[in-house]
């Protein structure tokens, strides 16, 4: 197997992973890593502590994001790499998300509540200790309460979209997205086509109108067949192809995920020149 060297796709405490972004960034060195992006939901707060590690411990991180914007009845992912995490623009949206978040999150727990299977609100809201509130929180606290014997169980019954306890979150159109991304001072890239129920792909391009510069090609989801027509799609484009893990550092298999998915050194390299040229 060729050696990844670059994991884009990472979550921290600042929104639903584990680990602290600092400890994300000692994970990929262990890993053997040479470069990360920490792209935590709808946040920028961890970008700061986890550019500090990387310095420290000899590790290229790339500042980002992972952004939720819809269209119709679809929902987007959009990685943003290159932000600029001090960006007033991006920040009110971030707070602005933040808020919603919370609120979906009550939301949630009142139909849980109403399904015969309450959580403890107050114990969610300290798992997301001050990061961004996410389903992955409210699936932990179901485990806790003895609802369920397992997180995959908790989405599967109540929480993905479209089960019982399912709340949208706040909609945004990937044409405003991507402008945020843009105006810190950043590129977009679509997240993971392929785990849409519906194919992503077809959107390609509007959302190249739109400022989309590349797609997730390399993920720890994305099977043989679907990661080859992402790629194909993408070349038949001309965007640029990212990767990454999608590791949130939650159990030994999650954990594992880091340093098996993403990036091996062409397509490093070929971010690398993409990443030189959006910098002028």
């Amino acid at each position: 197997m060729t050696r990844i060297v670059a994991d884009l796709h990472l979550h921290s405490t600042a929104s639903d992973g584990a680990d602290p972004p600092a400890r994300v960034v000692e994970r990929a060195a262990e890993a053997g890593l040479t470069a990360i992006a920490l792209t935590d939901h709808d946040t920028v707060a961890g970008n700061a502590e986890a550019l500090a590690a990387g310095r420290r411990l000899g590790v290229l991180v790339v500042p980002g994001c992972e952004m939720t914007a819809y269209l119709g009845r679809d929902e987007f992912h959009l990685l943003g790499y290159d932000v600029d995490s001090s960006n007033a623009e991006l920040a009110a949206h971030c707070a602005w998300f933040a808020k919603g978040r919370t609120r979906r999150a009550h939301e949630i727990g009142k139909r849980l509540a109403a399904l015969g299977v309450p959580v403890d609100m107050d114990s969610v809201m300290a798992r997301a200790d001050a990061g961004v509130v996410a389903r992955p929180h409210i699936a932990e606290a179901l485990l806790e309460a003895g609802h369920v014997a397992t997180r995959e169980e908790a989405f599967d019954r109540y929480l993905a979209n479209g089960k019982p306890a399912d709340v949208p979150k706040p909609e945004l159109p990937p044409r405003t997205v991507i402008g945020l991304i843009r105006a810190a001072g950043g590129f977009a890239v679509l997240a993971h086509p392929a785990l849409s129920p519906r194919d992503h792909l077809h959107h390609l391009p509007q959302l190249m109108k739109d400022g989309l510069a590349g797609v997730e090609v390399w993920h720890s989801a994305h099977p043989d067949h679907a990661r080859d027509a992402v790629a194909t799609e993408a070349d038949r484009f001309g965007l640029l192809k990212t990767g990454g893990s999608d590791c949130h550092g939650a159990g030994p298999w999650k954990t594992a995920l880091m340093g098996r998915w993403g990036m091996e050194a062409v397509a490093w390299e070929k971010f690398l020149a993409f990443r030189a040229r959006h910098r002028g």
